[in-house]
């Protein structure tokens, strides 16, 4: 239940200090804070300046935990035949009770419509439309505004997993919305249970 109380604490000043962010800017909705004309880092900066934030690091800077690796919640395969890990390397801050938080900005237009990348695989998770080794993306589009992730307990403690320490939620224009592949913090925070798999990295 540690973990799980952290979650809720961490979320819930996250959320506050998004709403207070909206609050200031006097808007509707969550859309103008996270502005695409706006950098990653000054859309970072406009609400994480109402948490106690003790570091604050760009892309490129090895500070803030540098780039570290972040598990899927479940054995996952890359497409190419490995365990799946993601690479963290994005504008981030540290609060100083050790949370990391990383930012993902999206260009959207219009009402938050952002364009994604989806790949076709086979059931054992291979990628199957590859040209010159690389896979060939379908696109499609949600309404994201943007993207917040963070490690409840920092880049050097725990797992680095989502679903155990590791979750992002997605802001849209109306609400703050889940990320179920990212850990599915609402799930975990409605159950007090949390939801991972334990496993290694290496060949799928």
């Amino acid at each position: 239940m540690v973990m799980v109380n952290k979650l809720k604490r961490t979320y819930s000043e996250l959320a506050n200090a998004i709403d207070l962010r909206k609050a200031e800017l006097g808007t509707s909705d969550y859309a103008e804070q996270f502005n695409p004309d706006l950098s990653a880092m000054e859309q970072l900066e406009g609400f994480t300046k109402y948490l106690n934030v003790i570091e604050k690091c760009s892309s490129a800077s090895k500070g803030c935990g540098g780039t570290y690796k972040v598990m899927p919640k479940t054995r996952t395969n890359d497409g190419y035949g490995n365990v799946k890990i993601t690479t963290v390397n994005s504008d981030r801050v540290i609060l100083n009770d050790g949370t990391l938080i990383w930012f993902g900005k999206r260009s959207w237009k219009g009402n938050c419509e952002t364009t994604y990348a989806r790949y076709e695989k086979d059931e054992n998770g291979n990628y199957t439309n590859l040209v010159d080794g690389k896979p060939v993306p379908e696109y499609y589009t949600a309404q994201h505004c943007a993207e917040i992730f963070f490690d409840i307990n920092g880049p050097k403690k725990g797992r680095n997993q989502y679903g155990y320490d590791c979750y992002s939620f997605a802001v849209t224009p109306g609400k703050l919305d889940q990320h179920s592949g990212y850990g599915g913090l609402y799930d975990t925070m409605r159950t007090g249970k949390l939801n991972y798999e334990r496993y290694s990295a290496g060949k799928y």
